[in-house]
């Protein structure tokens, strides 16, 4: 939905206060890329703390539990994007999403939430100096801010965004997500709702999952500290680790719910396993039902002399259960009888009645 629809206008303050403006532009401005930060070089890079949460192979898969479109639904996006011509869309850079950058706000001001950010970015409010080898436009941007209650989206997912690494790979090359730290803020139900979320563009775009990476994974060549520690509260002593797995498992979850379903083991050479016999059209197939147990006593029949020995010419309609029944014997002596290993019958094909 855009910026200035009447119906969300209702929702937004007139006015953005001052202090939660400052506390938001200095968050942004710690997480996103700053002025010192040189380009990255790692667009060929995978990354290495991510492997571990990817599917094996040699699976099949079942049917996916939900929608993609279901998926959607559930993560909430309005969207709101910074207006055309405007701002940090002066300069539209054409983005082909290769990577999934995950961020975090370090913006603690309890108004600081998702529709705030999209209200600064609109307004052009995020600013950061130009310069060769930095900040290519003068503005911190990127595509979704997410909180307890929604993804607010504010660029296409077609453009580029400026929030990691300047002319480098992470900024070249892949959409960008922050989660608000704002107090009052439920930071279970964001990252929830970041996986979710996550998931559904890896879905959208093709996006493998070792390619979902913190603003950690993007290098700032010349700094004091290259790897920004970012997002904090999903890094062990500022690196990926045992939380950052964490975090990927929920998005590799909900990537399966909606594609792959739970994979289950299949035999490599043949998936259904069932004989199928093999029907011309001059012999075809009759379907046989479950035939009821004869009450003949195995005993009886052997001490009687034989019965005379009678033929049946088959016709359709005919099963060996309704033979048997028709002339009181059982569809294991009518096979037996006739050499026959499976209850296929052919029509005008002379049986034996024992």
């Amino acid at each position: 939905m855009d910026f200035g629809s009447d119906v969300e206008n209702r929702f937004w303050p007139q006015k953005w206060p001052m202090v939660a403006m400052l506390g938001i532009i200095w968050g942004l401005a710690a997480c996103s890329s700053s002025p010192d930060y040189t380009s990255g070089d790692r667009s060929a890079a995978g990354s290495d703390y991510a492997a571990t949460a990817s599917s094996g192979h040699g699976l099949a898969a079942s049917a996916p539990r939900k929608s993609s479109s279901s998926l959607y639904r559930e993560v909430n996006v309005k969207k709101s994007f910074i207006p055309k011509g405007k701002h940090a869309r002066k300069y539209r850079r054409r983005l082909n999403p290769k990577y999934i950058t995950i961020h975090s706000t370090q913006n603690y001001s309890s108004s600081a939430d998702a529709w705030r950010h999209s209200l600064a970015l609109n307004n052009g409010k995020l600013r950061a100096s130009k310069r060769k080898g930095g900040n290519r436009i003068g503005y911190l941007t990127w595509h979704y801010t997410v909180d307890q209650y929604r993804a607010v989206q504010h660029l296409p997912c077609n453009e580029q965004g400026e929030h990691a690494d300047f002319d480098g790979p992470g900024n070249n090359y892949s959409l960008a997500i922050e989660m608000c730290e704002n107090r009052g803020n439920s930071r279970a139900a964001t990252i929830e709702r970041t996986a979710k979320l996550s998931a559904w563009l890896m879905k959208e775009y093709d996006i493998p999952l070792r390619n979902v990476v913190p603003h950690y994974h993007w290098e700032r060549k010349g700094l004091s500290k290259p790897h920004k520690n970012c997002p904090h509260f999903l890094l062990d002593n500022g690196r990926p680790g045992a939380k950052w797995q964490w975090f990927l498992a929920k998005v590799n979850k909900y990537y399966k719910s909606i594609t792959s379903g739970s994979p289950t083991l299949v035999s490599t050479t043949t998936v259904n396993t069932r004989p199928i016999p093999v029907i011309t059209q001059a012999q075809p197939r009759v379907l046989q039902s479950t035939p009821r147990p004869t009450v003949r006593k195995t005993t009886t029949t052997r001490s009687k002399p034989k019965p005379k020995v009678r033929y049946h010419t088959v016709r359709r309609g005919d099963t060996l259960y309704s033979l048997s029944r028709k002339y009181g014997t059982s569809v294991t002596a009518i096979q037996k009888a006739n050499g026959m290993k499976s209850t296929l019958l052919i029509n005008g094909k002379r049986l034996r009645i024992p």
